[in-house]
């Protein structure tokens, strides 16, 4: 399915329709109109480049887009000729037979053959929030979508049941595909885009009120209108940091595909931020702490039974011939070890698991009877079996026994009926308890690591699971997430309890035992007043604390719909890629504040430089194409490298960062203010000095040179906001190094070639420049290093 495309034109003109291209056009006309046409010209051509540079980051993003969306397609179960097979979505046709299950996207339009139990939330088409339940049978024609009881629609979800159907429509010819074509994706801007465009904004309205006062005070000093109006349009060049949008761009996705490569896939760019402000992390145990490659370990009867295998064996929930859930590929073969009796026909009916009753199992026909085979959670299953007051406490107390060890324990029984049922939920308490088996679950080695290094940077983890209380209170003491078992919780005491209540006792709990997905909602309801939460889920049950969360995790193994609800997939399941991807979110925020510290000093210092200028009588060190040089050239070369920084060390050793934040801290403002009066006063004290002895040209180059070595020092200064400028030299960054060489050789190429006429220069000693050169380098280098010093002390 496509949206509609943005146009050709519009796509053309794009990088010309803002504020930065159109101060630089009404420079180049200026220019054209006092005669200065080769400086016309010049800007004219840094326009272009910044435009070809702009489409070709436009198109690099859009690949690595494209690319990381093709990692998030799913597949879907097809038969054709008789035999399933699981294929891309996007290769269905019309024609083709489909099996849908619970959580499952659904592909295609398609009508329903054949329909067991299937409820479908067509949210998404329809607006309406209630699972709309599907049959099979034929309807009047001239229905409306939701009306068409029939039919499957692209785009809804499978909550309950199961089904077959045959495409009738794919791609834009679908229902939601019709959608797409009257409408396109609004583009929904991040916290991070939204304070940037806030600053961007200030910045514009500063600029244009100094330019303001410049101009006035320009023309009282009996500066001709046209000189008054190029300084003007100098300044505004120098204030506005021309290539700060697209160069983030180009950063977020390029950290999109970086925690990509390390399993996680974010589906939008505003989790980002909220990654790196995370104070909290509800998880799920299973396949994220855990391998979740389930085995029996051990096992207890009442007494001895040569029918205990065989129950297990007919308990198992299976898709056709195919098993997908681990708990029962487990089941079956700790089942197929012992003695039992492979059945060549399915069960008449079978129940999948429901959270309401925490049970499943399988209906069997047995000649004038019916055979129930049921397992679930033990407290449940001996609830409804018909024990004994000694009988019931033995058992009891071999669950505790396996629980202590961390098993899952699961129970099982069996009942022989008269009569079929239809559901699991009409059970009485007569079941016939036929004993418990203990599964075992490998940690995960790296789980132990990762949860600590979540702790060490501020962000709690709660361990969510429908384990027995002792279960979970084993795992998690070997994760090093608790030591005592006051720090457990049942969540079966939820029932009793306010949310008052609650709130104060879950502040210090670390495990929730035995949770359903509606007290999991009610967890993550009350854990959201105080912390910045992700929550992890992978089922249909888990996608209201998904979407309720600030930050939705969804298991790459789970169900599609719980995929579309989340905002990161874990393509590998694994917690410590939880822990990844806050890394790299940090990281990335401090690259993009390492970007905005190295644009606003430079185009502080620039402004700086031109109103000290004319405030003490002096002429313009710059020029307006020479200030282009270094805003579109030099900082172009540095910046985007500069957003490609590896993160600090004590990145994941500093507490969450608050989502209201500013995007720069007052140190980072200070900083920048310090860096850009020294720099103005470094320009216009060489200018000053050299003009005095050599004359304006003679001192404007040397003015400009020393700029642009300076701006060469705060590269290295912006490469860390604490870490000294020799230690981070120890960080190997090879892009950094070959923005610089290009810089410094596009500036090699300013001064000795004939360019540099282009761009007013003129010939000047070199023992002139490596003087001034060698100043202005260290500098910057010395103030920011004295500043990193008075922030550590403070």
């Amino acid at each position: 399915m496509t949206v509609r495309k943005e146009p050709l034109w519009r796509a053309l003109l794009d990088p010309f329709a803002n504020i930065f291209m159109a101060v630089l056009l009404v420079a180049a006309v200026i220019s054209f109109f006092q005669g200065s046409s080769i400086d016309a010209a010049i800007i004219l051509a840094i326009m272009a480049v910044s435009a070809i540079i702009y489409y070709i980051q436009k198109f690099s993003t859009e690949r690595i887009l494209w690319a990381l969306h093709k990692r998030n397609r799913h597949s879907v179960i097809v038969l054709r000729g008789n035999k399933q097979s699981a294929l891309d979505a996007s290769t269905l046709v019309p024609g083709d037979i489909i099996l849908v299950r619970e959580g499952d996207k659904i592909p295609a339009d398609a009508r329903l053959l054949d329909v067991k139990g299937l409820k479908v939330d067509e949210s998404q088409l329809t607006g309406e929030s209630q699972p709309v339940e599907k049959q099979s049978a034929a309807l009047a024609k001239g229905k409306e979508a939701y009306e068409q009881t029939n039919m499957l629609f692209q785009g809804s979800f499978v909550v309950a049941g199961e089904a077959s159907a045959v495409v009738v429509a794919t791609g834009n010819a679908t229902e939601f595909g019709r959608m797409a074509l009257l409408i396109s994706q609004p583009d929904i801007q991040g916290p991070v885009q939204r304070k940037i465009d806030k600053l961007i904004s200030q910045i514009i309205i500063v600029a244009a009120a100094v330019g303001v006062v410049a101009f006035t005070l320009a023309v009282l000093r009996g500066m001709d209108v046209g000189e008054s109006l190029r300084f003007v349009i100098a300044l505004a060049v120098s204030a506005v940091p021309e290539g700060l949008p697209v160069a983030i761009s180009v950063i977020l996705v390029l950290g999109m595909r970086r925690m990509a490569a390390k399993k996680a896939l974010m589906r939008n760019m505003r989790a980002i931020e909220t990654l790196g402000a995370l104070t909290t992390i509800a998880t799920d145990k299973t396949g994220t702490l855990t391998k979740n490659k389930l085995s029996v370990a051990a096992s207890w009867q009442p007494e001895d039974s040569d029918h205990f295998a065989q129950i297990i064996h007919h308990s198992i929930n299976r898709q056709e011939k195919d098993l997908y859930d681990p708990l029962d590929i487990a089941l079956d073969e700790y089942a197929r070890r012992g003695t039992i009796t492979v059945s060549k026909h399915q069960p008449m009916a079978s129940f999948p698991f429901d959270h309401a009753i925490s049970m499943s199992g399988n209906l069997w026909h047995k000649g004038a009877e019916y055979e129930l085979a049921v397992k679930g959670a033990p407290e449940v299953i001996l609830a409804h079996s018909s024990l004994s007051e000694n009988e019931r406490e033995e058992a009891t107390a071999q669950l505790h026994k396996l629980s202590s060890n961390g098993y899952r324990v699961i129970a099982l029984a069996r009942l022989t009926m008269k009569k079929p049922i239809r559901s699991l939920a009409k059970l009485s308490d007569r079941l016939e308890f036929v004993g418990f088996v203990g599964v075992a679950d490998t940690l995960r080695p790296e789980a132990r690591r990762a949860i600590q290094a979540a702790t060490t940077a501020g962000v709690s983890v709660r361990m969510i699971t429908g384990d027995h209380y002792e279960t979970a209170f084993h795992i998690a003491k070997q994760l090093g997430m608790v030591l005592h078992r006051d720090e457990v919780f049942d969540s079966r005491k939820m029932t009793v309890m306010s949310d008052e209540e609650l709130e104060k006792v879950i502040e210090h709990i670390r495990v929730f035992s035995r949770v359903t997905p509606e007290r999991k909602y009610r967890l993550l309801s009350l854990l959201k007043k105080h912390h910045i939460t992700a929550m992890t889920g992978d089922g249909v049950n888990d996608v209201p604390a998904l979407t309720g969360a600030h930050v939705g995790i969804a298991m790459g193994s789970g169900a599609g719909i719980a995929r579309d609800a989340g905002d990161m997939i874990l393509l590998d399941d694994n917690f410590k890629s939880i822990i990844d991807a806050i890394r790299e979110g940090r990281a990335i925020i401090a690259n993009i504040r390492r970007m905005l510290y190295y644009l606003l000093t430079t185009s502080s210092g620039e402004v700086l430089a031109m109103v000290g200028s004319l405030l003490i009588g002096l002429p313009l060190p710059l020029l307006p194409v020479q200030i282009l040089w270094v805003n579109l050239v030099t900082d172009t070369a540095l910046v985007i490298p500069l957003g490609l920084e590896p993160g600090e060390a004590s990145a994941m050793r500093q507490r969450p960062r608050k989502t209201s934040a500013p995007i720069l801290e007052s140190f980072i403002i200070t900083r920048i203010a310090l860096v850009a009066i020294i720099m103005a006063a470094v320009v216009i004290g060489t200018y000053a000095y050299y003009q005095s002895i050599h004359g304006h040209l003679y001192a404007q180059t040397i003015a400009f040179s020393t700029l642009v070595v300076m701006q060469w020092a705060n590269a290295f200064c912006a490469r860390s906001e604490h870490e000294s400028v020799f230690k981070r030299l120890k960080v190997i960054n090879g892009k950094f190094f070959w923005g610089l060489a290009v810089a410094v050789g596009l500036q090699l190429l300013v001064l000795f070639s004939p360019l540099g006429g282009l761009l007013h220069i003129v010939p000047v000693a070199i023992t002139d420049l490596l003087i001034t050169g060698v100043i202005g380098f260290i500098t910057p280098v010395i103030a920011v290093e004295l500043h990193k010093l008075l922030v550590k002390k403070r």
